[in-house]
C-alpha cells in the first residue's frame, strides 16, 4: 500500500471534503481597542458576540468579526479568571522567541490594484503598512493590530504549476522600493525582533 502525504492509501484517494476556513480564534486584552481597529479601520463587521462566565469567577468578552466573505476571526478577551493570567503575549511570536513572520494572519485582496488602494487606505488611517512585497506568486503589504499581530493583504497573480509543488530555495524579487531604508523596514517587519502590542 502506498500512502499519500495526506496519509491516505493513494487506492482509496478519498480525500476530506475541503469547505475553507470558519473562524480563526485569538486572544486579546483590550477587546474594545481590537474590535474598533477590526471594524474602524479594515471595515470587517461584527458578526456574534457574547460574554462567558467560568465558574470561578470573572469573564471572557468573546467576539466573532466577518473578514468580508463570511470567514469569521474571533477575539476572546478574558478578565479576572481564574487560572489566565492577568497579562500575556498577544501576538504570539514574542512569546515563542520567534521573528514576527512565522506567526501571521493573511487576509484576501482580488488584484494588485486592490492591494495598492488598501495600502494607501492605511497610511489614511495612520496605520504603519509596510511597501509592496512581491513574492514572485503573490504580492503582500503587512502590519500590525493593537495586539501587536502581523497581519498582511495578500494578492495571488498567476496560477500555481507543478513546479510550485517542490520544496527549494526560491528567488524572489522582495519589496519593491529602489530605497534601500525602505527595504530595510520590510525586512524587520518580518524578521526583526518581534514587536509589542503598543502601550
Amino acid at each position: 500500500m502506498i500512502l499519500n502525504v495526506e496519509g491516505i492509501s493513494s487506492e482509496e484517494n478519498n480525500y476530506m471534503e475541503r469547505k475553507g476556513v470558519h473562524h480563526l480564534g485569538l486572544a486579546t486584552l483590550d477587546i474594545d481597542r481590537t474590535m474598533d481597529f477590526y471594524t474602524r479601520i479594515l471595515g470587517w463587521k461584527v458578526a456574534w458576540c457574547d460574554i462567558l462566565e467560568p465558574p470561578g469567577g470573572g469573564r471572557i468578552r468573546h467576539a466573532f468579526m466577518d473578514t468580508g466573505d463570511g470567514t469569521l476571526v474571533a477575539f476572546m478577551c478574558p478578565e479576572k479568571v481564574q487560572g489566565i493570567p492577568q497579562e500575556f503575549k498577544t501576538d504570539i511570536n514574542s512569546a515563542q522567541n520567534l521573528p514576527p513572520a512565522f506567526y501571521h494572519f493573511a487576509f484576501n485582496c482580488n488584484s494588485v490594484k486592490e492591494l495598492e488602494e488598501k495600502r494607501e487606505e492605511l497610511l489614511r488611517q495612520g496605520v504603519d503598512v509596510t511597501p509592496v512585497v512581491d513574492h514572485e506568486w503573490c504580492r503582500s503589504i503587512y502590519f500590525n493590530d493593537p495586539n501587536g499581530l502581523l497581519l498582511e493583504f495578500c494578492t495571488t497573480v498567476r496560477e500555481f504549476n507543478d513546479d510550485d509543488k517542490i520544496m527549494k530555495h526560491r528567488e524572489q524579487p522582495g519589496p519593491m522600493v529602489s530605497n534601500p531604508e525602505d527595504a530595510r523596514k520590510v525586512r524587520d517587519k518580518l524578521m526583526g525582533r518581534p514587536q509589542a502590542p503598543p502601550a
